[in-house]
């Protein structure tokens, strides 16, 4: 093996292990007592990824109508059309819509071979009796499915399977490859590990035909590293760790200790490796073996023997305990690493959940069972879950099924159990129940960290418990799953429920009341909105932005109702002589606080800006009242009045002038560009647009279609306003900048690659609301 030397580092900063530390510390965890390390070596898992069309058949559920037809002829033997259709309550003979149902549904039946006769006497043949019994028919369908083939050891079938999640780890070749030419006896083998869904004896899947499409030859690296047992030097093992996920394959382990071709040849490799890097190392052979043998020093050989009395002990402790088996997911900064058993009887996994709750200390505990009873619940579970809820940060989550096709009438919640359910659920925001679609498997989830644990069995946790004074306990059982099978049910779970309470949340932000929106929060809402999925965002992103438009609402509302009564106040305090200069700089500051408080927002609803600019006029226009009145209006006063209401008059022209353009064709050169912005500005400045079509219409398509015409682009966070952006365009000698704009951080991220320096050397002309209208005149004249 090849050595680490030391190197003196002078950046203090964490470094990752070498390959070969972070791999023994990995085996180390697992290997027995009594083994050591022996060497290990990289090595390419050189396989065909091969593609082909596959013709699968499955079986396929009859729908209640073909249940129905299939009952009558078991019951009666034979039957008419019209006659099926009188027993079925279908009007066939005067209603031809219903008769068409009927007949779609029969000759659905014929089409498979279940039925046989014509309309006056109908009868099952013997496959049909088949799928009367199983109610099943078999249905035929194509897929396109991957395979991944070793031509050099054929009899590994899961390459796949051993993989995993890490397909994008795959190195592999452009250039298709030659047809394998294999039977479809060993694509069967190969698609009943890697491909079920196409080929899967057990549930009836099974593949019919495949037809070879492409093949491209792959790899995938791993490190195989043996361990040698001290008590007998023949007795070798493989460990493989995958650098991807920086922990042990168990699968790919197991798969190459059961092989022994590759085994081996893996070993044969490994031991070379070790004399190519290591000039010392040398093979021994015949004699030189028992020679070398005896010349082992009596020190090692009692430190070998230690070992195996050390391991001889902790197997006969397992023998009496259970053995407790380390979870795989690595645990996560803070979080203690949970040791769990791998299977648990009645009795210990009711001890086992009052510790999940009383001692891991885990953030979320999901409890899923099809059933939930009195009897568990309000005793044993309730308890446990309302004590853990007091901790705000952690949160419980339960689903039970929904009745049985076939049950008896019986609610799946007993009615004791429900108002102890609804005031959890009112009384504790990280409390989340739900009612999923009808299962009976029983799971419970540990999640602590990064680390997800699923048990998962018979044990029905939230219908039955047991105590340890009972002494005759029911056997259930249940096992402890694989960590990756933890996360994927984990996700899963998470989806369900986030479908569910996406249902939940909009109806309660839809049925809100205007004075409760300023002070809604929604901490379950919170929750599946950090989750790092894009299902449950796209479920929750909606529903996020109905409640920014809703708040958006209230709050232009309430804004509107100030305007209007400050508008009444100054028209009342117009009449009655004025206002004095402290009152009317009051009402300027507060209209100027409204004025940002609407730009922060975006609203830019024309009858509150109207109102607001009316407003500003009247202040102005309001007399000032003065302690010792003089007699003669200063001058300017007039011109000053005229001044405003040039400001105010409207430019029909003009303004027509400029939406059309923008609504007019496209600009072809860098000039039309500039007329295009100079108009944008305008009616922008003047409100002619408001500001979700400034962003989303006008400024898209000017800065993803016409990059080649402008000069300059910049996007800047605004200096005025928190969340809001500034958009700057350069285009021949004008600087356009349009300010305090709204969008999204992937819209951000999408015009980043548009931006560009101005390189030109020409002295730029800022665009402003005073000059825009000269500037555009220009191009209108």
């Amino acid at each position: 093996m090849s050595k680490i030397k030391k190197h003196n580092n002078t950046v203090s900063k964490k470094i990752q292990e070498p390959i070969g530390t972070r791999i023994a510390k990995a085996v180390f965890e697992e290997k027995k007592i009594s083994e050591r390390i022996f060497g290990y070596i990289s090595y390419d898992i050189n396989f065909v990824k091969a593609t082909y069309t596959g013709k699968t058949q499955r079986p396929a559920k009859i729908t209640s109508l073909e249940k129905g037809i299939v009952g009558i002829l078991l019951a009666d033997e034979t039957s008419s059309f019209d006659k099926m259709g009188l027993i079925l309550g279908l009007d066939v003979v005067n209603d031809k819509a219903e008769q068409s149902i009927l007949r779609t549904a029969i000759e659905t039946l014929r089409g498979f071979n279940a039925i046989e006769g014509d309309d006056s006497c109908m009868a099952l043949t013997d496959a049909g009796r088949t799928y009367a019994d199983k109610g099943e028919r078999p249905d035929t369908y194509s897929k396109t499915f991957d395979i991944y083939v070793d031509k050099s050891h054929m009899s590994w079938l899961n390459i796949k399977n051993c993989i995993g999640d890490n397909n994008s780890r795959i190195t592999e070749i452009n250039t298709p490859c030659d047809n394998l030419d294999l039977t479809l006896d060993q694509i069967k083998q190969f698609a009943e590990c890697q491909a079920q869904d196409v080929h899967f004896p057990q549930n009836r899947y099974l593949l019919e035909s495949a037809v070879w499409s492409e093949g491209h030859e792959a790899s995938y690296k791993v490190y195989v590293c043996f361990v040698q047992s001290v008590a007998s030097s023949d007795q070798v093992r493989a460990f493989v760790f995958d650098e991807n996920t920086n922990a042990l394959n168990g699968i790919m382990s197991e798969q190459i200790n059961s092989n022994v071709e590759l085994m081996s040849e893996l070993l044969e490799n490994c031991i070379k490796f070790e004399c190519e890097i290591d000039e010392e190392t040398i093979v021994l052979e015949g004699d030189e073996v028992e020679v070398a043998k005896s010349e082992i020093s009596e020190d090692i050989k009692e430190a070998e023997k230690q070992l195996v009395i050390e391991e001889e002990k902790a197997q006969n402790a397992d023998s009496i305990n259970t053995q407790d088996l380390p979870i795989t997911t690595p645990s996560s900064s803070g979080k203690e690493r949970l040791h769990k058993k791998a299977l648990y009887d009645s009795l210990s996994f009711e001890l086992e959940l009052q510790k999940i709750f009383n001692e891991d200390d885990p953030d979320e505990i999901w409890l899923i069972s099809p059933w939930i009873r009195k009897g568990a619940f309000m005793h044993d579970r309730g308890p446990l879950i309302e004590n853990f809820l007091k901790d705000e940060n952690k949160r419980v989550f339960i689903a039970y099924s929904e009745p049985a096709s076939n049950n008896d009438g019986k609610p799946m919640m007993d009615e004791e159990v429900e108002p102890g359910i609804k005031l959890l659920d009112e009384q504790y925001s990280n409390f989340f129940y739900v009612q999923l679609p009808e299962f009976h498997l029983k799971n419970v989830i540990e999640v602590k960290g990064e680390q997800k644990i699923l048990f998962s069995g018979s044990f029905n946790v939230l219908s039955f418990s047991v105590s340890e004074e009972q002494k005759h306990v029911r056997r259930e059982e249940m096992t402890l799953a694989h960590h990756t099978v933890a996360k994927n049910k984990y996700t899963d779970f998470q989806l369900e429920f986030a479908e569910i309470y996406a249902s939940r949340i909009r109806k309660e932000i839809e049925n809100l009341e205007v004075t409760s929106l300023s002070n809604y929060k929604n901490e379950r809402l919170d929750y599946f909105l950090n989750i790092d999925n894009p299902e449950v965002h796209k479920l929750f992103s909606p529903i996020e932005d109905l409640l920014e438009e809703k708040t958006l609402g209230c709050l232009k509302e309430e804004l509107y109702k100030k305007l209007a009564k400050i508008g009444q106040e100054l028209v009342a305090a117009s009449n009655m002589g004025g206002l004095n200069l402290k009152d009317k700089k009051r009402y300027k500051t507060s209209l100027e606080s409204i004025s940002k408080e609407l730009s922060s927002n975006s609203i830019d609803d024309p009858s509150t800006m109207e109102l607001l600019d009316n407003n500003l006029l009247l202040l102005e226009a309001v007399p000032e009242k003065k302690i010792f009145p003089g007699k003669v209006q200063k001058s300017g006063q007039t011109t000053n009045n005229s001044k405003r209401n040039n400001v105010v008059v409207v430019n029909g022209s003009i303004n027509d002038f400029a939406t059309s353009v923008i609504d007019g064709s496209e600009p072809l050169n860098k000039n039309e560009l500039d007329k295009h912005l100079l108009a944008l500005f305008y009616c922008s400045t003047r409100r002619l647009i408001n500001k979700n079509a400034l962003v989303h219409t006008y400024l898209k398509n000017y800065i993803v279609n016409y990059s080649e015409f402008y000069d300059g682009l910049m996007i800047e966070s605004s200096s005025s306003n928190e969340g809001l952006y500034d958009v700057t365009f350069i285009v021949s000698n004008h600087s356009f900048k349009f300010r305090n704009l709204m969008f999204s951080d992937s819209l951000r991220e999408k015009w980043s690659s548009y931006i560009k320096c101005n390189n030109t050397e020409r002295r730029l002309t800022f665009v402003t609301t005073q000059s825009i209208e000269s500037l555009l005149t220009k191009y209108k004249d």
